[in-house]
């Protein structure tokens, strides 16, 4: 009986026990769980840390928005790898008249190597504005250097709430080298579910923190060799990962996973989307890592393979062999075909999803179809030729799309706006500059040429400058400026400040200057569209006094009538415009008043020649016109 009561006793202290161990368990969690959380809010209080905003305020004017500089940050483990975009200012509430674009995608979309205009959203936008003079079109550049489908997906979820009417993607080069790629060696984990769970909880600072801290300590163990270092370089951890290899197979399934999340979203919020082919070279550069295992895998073999068909003019098997080279190219820079086959899938399923083939536009002015240095640097980035092409390509399917308007002035063909596009020999030189640079180090180890600097002229050593941030892209825009009306080259500086609209397009000043350039010249169009611009940027009282000065001057009378008109409306007793529409509204009727009412009033806009004429012309027809022998007597 005593052992029976024992053992029940030690039964029930057991359980007991177990119970207060289960219970100082879940005490120990919420204890930790609450020091965590503490210490969450303390940060927050503190002000340490971001919520990581896709779009910040801008300094100057808080209704309007700009990418966030910091942004990056979230998905670099190494802060010192993280990339600036473009800082494109656009209003937070969208105008109903407005037009809105964003672009994403990487390094190419940013417009590496060019600065500012190089890149294909310039070119886009210039000849959008071309083709729809009259209406507001803005298009934000959100790509960043180095990134991948994960990036994308993320800024999706949050550019949805500005209104876009339509998104552009070039992308698709990074899946294994861009950040948190499969190649990369910080990335812990690989499944996408997982890391896009991870690129959320980037907002608490206690996760900001302790990457802060890892940061700092590799930051101190790297060493001055990763310093210097090209990003190209850091970010490429795994350089050997095999055609249809494990690793090979997770690139193509995170990039499948991420843009089949892009689509379903843009569907759901009902946005456009034009989505890219990519290209890459295939005939102008050797494989990186070529070496496989036997002929089969080898990439090297392909390529010569290539070269060999190229000589004897078997282009079916030349093309083949390039792209075969490509694939097994075992330094992953260039997307596999796998990626394309994707991008033109989701075109299909998706009816909102636009395909843009640039690709096929490539092949088409390559010779024989294979993509080689006529339109490329190096693997991805084109030169300028090439952006102008990409550039075309989108424009192209847009005017089709009819989503910015059923009509349009004119299509620009593409060598229309090879030739109109306001880039200058600067932003050329510059990104020749640039990329000898990059092409110095890893993995191309090309040495950059001699250059004996006394040998340069201004236009070079301008682009050498700027490549070596020396100079900003402004102040050299400026400092061009300056040397082409020094030389009387009023061309080449219309271009310039033309280009200079593209970078700023919401200040007037820039329109201004354009517009009375191209007065100069006398092209026309581009006089009414860009003081039209002014004018809807800064309808002050001075503005239009410029504007209408400057175009009655050049007896651009019909150019005036609109801001007249307006300035009848706001200001009704300013006499001086009263005075100049009145003249203005006789000159346009000229048919129907008498050569004295016509003389009258170019001689109240000063235009003493002109009404002299006019008295002569009339007294021909009619000597004794007294109202006109008079006239012409005050004048003499």
């Amino acid at each position: 009986m005593k052992d029976r009561k024992s053992e029940k006793k030690g039964n029930s202290s057991l359980h007991i026990g177990k119970k207060k161990a289960l219970l100082f368990k879940v005490l120990a969690v919420v204890l930790v769980f609450t020091f965590f959380m503490i210490l969450e809010v303390a940060l927050r209080f503190s002000g340490y840390g971001t919520d990581y905003p896709l779009f910040v305020s801008d300094e100057m004017e808080a209704t309007w928005v700009k990418m966030n500089p910091e942004i990056a940050k979230k998905y670099f483990g190494n802060s010192g790898n993280a990339t600036v975009g473009f800082q494109e200012l656009f209003k937070e509430d969208k105008d109903s008249e407005t037009f809105r674009i964003f672009v994403l995608g990487a390094s190419t979309a940013v417009g590496y190597p060019y600065r500012k205009n190089g890149s294909f959203h310039r070119w886009l936008q210039f000849a959008l504005n071309t083709s729809y003079p009259n209406q507001k079109i803005e298009i934000i550049n959100l790509a960043l250097t180095a990134v991948n489908s994960y990036t994308l997906l993320d800024f999706t979820k949050q550019l949805i709430d500005y209104e876009p009417d339509a998104l552009l993607i070039y992308a698709g080069h990074n899946e294994y080298y861009g950040a948190l790629g499969v190649g990369r060696s910080n990335t812990l984990v690989q499944n996408p579910r997982w890391v896009n769970i991870g690129i959320q909880l980037k907002q608490l600072r206690l996760i900001q923190l302790a990457e802060s801290i890892v940061d700092n300590i590799a930051h101190t163990t790297a060493g001055k060799k990763k310093d210097r270092a090209t990003l190209m370089e850091k970010m490429a951890e795994d350089r050997k990962i095999v055609y249809e290899s494990k690793k090979y197979k997770k690139g193509i399934y995170q990039f499948n996973y991420n843009f089949e999340r892009i689509a379903q979203l843009t569907q759901k919020a009902g946005i456009p989307v034009f989505l890219s082919s990519l290209v890459s070279n295939e005939k102008g550069l050797k494989p990186f890592i070529g070496n496989g295992t036997n002929e089969e895998t080898s990439a090297n073999h392909y390529f010569e393979l290539a070269d060999e068909a190229y000589q004897k003019g078997n282009v079916k098997e030349t093309k083949k062999n390039y792209i075969l080279a490509k694939e097994y190219d075992q330094l992953r820079f260039r997307a596999p075909e796998a990626i394309n086959d994707k991008i033109e899938e989701l075109s299909l399923r998706f009816s909102h999803i636009y395909f843009v083939d640039t690709q096929c536009r490539f092949e088409s002015v390559s010779d024989n179809g294979i993509i080689g240095n006529a339109l490329l640097w190096e693997h991805v980035h084109p030169k300028l030729e090439g952006y102008s092409l990409v550039a075309h390509s989108f424009y192209e399917e847009i005017l089709a799309s009819r989503l910015v308007d059923s009509k349009y002035r004119y299509a620009l063909s593409w060598s229309d706006l090879k030739q109109q596009m306001p880039i200058t020999e600067v932003d050329e030189i510059a990104g020749k500059y640039e990329m000898l640079q990059l092409k110095e180090g890893w993995p191309f180890y090309e040495p950059i040429p001699k250059i004996n600097k006394d040998t340069l002229d201004m236009l070079e050593q301008l682009g050498g400058k700027l490549a070596t941030n020396l100079i900003s892209w402004d102040d050299a825009m400026q400092t061009l400026y300056r040397h082409y009306q020094n030389l009387g080259d009023m061309e080449s500086a219309l271009k310039v400040a033309e280009g200079l609209t593209l970078e700023y397009p919401y200040e007037a000043r820039f329109y201004v200057e354009t517009a009375l350039l191209s007065l100069r010249l006398r092209k026309m169009d581009k006089v009414q569209y860009h003081f039209k611009k002014a004018f809807e940027l800064d309808p002050s009282e001075e503005n239009i006094r410029r504007i209408t000065l400057t175009l009655v001057e050049a007896e651009a009378f019909e150019f005036s009538l609109p801001y007249l008109e307006y300035a009848m409306e706001k200001l009704p007793d300013n006499r001086m415009f009263s005075q100049i529409y009145g003249a203005v509204k006789t000159i346009l009727n000229k048919d129907q008043q008498d050569g004295v009412s016509l003389a009258e009033s170019y001689l109240l806009l000063r235009k003493r020649a002109k009404a002299i004429e006019i008295l002569n012309t009339t007294l021909d027809k009619d000597p004794n016109n007294e109202k006109a022998l008079q006239l012409l007597n005050t004048i003499n």
